[in-house]
């Protein structure tokens, strides 16, 4: 019924696919959120960016091992972005309670602005969640597109940045963020594109 999917079927989720290890190594980036929201809250900024320098690596790390050794599985194509998401969003969150994220434009700081940051960012993601949801009880996998990726890993530098909070590392922050959510709405657009034109007709 859907023969464009196909090449996206993968075997249902076992219990023993948890621990395989890309799939480990995506767990180990959901633990280090508690870590980089406690370093930042103390004001330990290069351990916070360091903890999430070190799972944006992991981001890399568990889609290597799969590649390479034929680790790949349903699971770890619905957790991987999942991890992804959750720590980005976790410590954008905390970014905006410390106050890092009220960006001054031409001298003067909006109040508006770092939260619209945050909320879009937000609604984006849980949207994208829930639409692949519906897509995986479709029989339907939507695996992490280019433009997806290009995404997160803009997201990482940024935040990275404005973990660190110093000059001139936290004004190059700022403006990726920015850029960041702009391209988060782009790849959400064409997630939706995607995902209804595989619909059956």
């Amino acid at each position: 019924m859907l023969p464009k999917e196909k090449k996206f079927r993968l075997p249902s989720i076992r219990r023993s696919d948890f621990y395989l290890l890309p799939n480990l190594i995506t767990l180990t980036r959901v633990a280090a959120v508690p870590l980089v929201a406690g370093c930042a809250y103390l004001k330990w900024n290069w351990a916070a960016a360091a903890l999430f320098a070190l799972a944006g690596l992991s981001d890399y790390a568990d889609g290597y091992v799969a590649r390479k050794y034929n680790y790949e599985s349903r699971l770890g194509m619905l957790l991987d972005p999942l991890a992804d998401k959750l720590v980005i969003v976790s410590t954008m969150i905390m970014l905006l309670w410390l106050g890092r994220l009220d960006l001054v434009w031409f001298g003067k700081t909006s109040d508006i602005l770092p939260p619209t940051l945050v909320i879009v960012t937000v609604g984006r993601e849980i949207a994208i969640t829930g639409l692949r949801g519906i897509a995986s009880s479709m029989g339907m996998i939507l695996p992490a597109e280019r433009g997806g990726k290009f995404k997160t890993w803009i997201q990482f530098f940024a935040i990275i940045f404005l973990l660190l909070d110093f000059q001139p590392w936290r004004s190059l922050g700022e403006v990726l963020i920015v850029i960041s959510v702009l391209a988060a709405l782009w790849s959400g657009l064409q997630y939706i594109f995607r995902f209804v034109s595989r619909l059956p007709t």
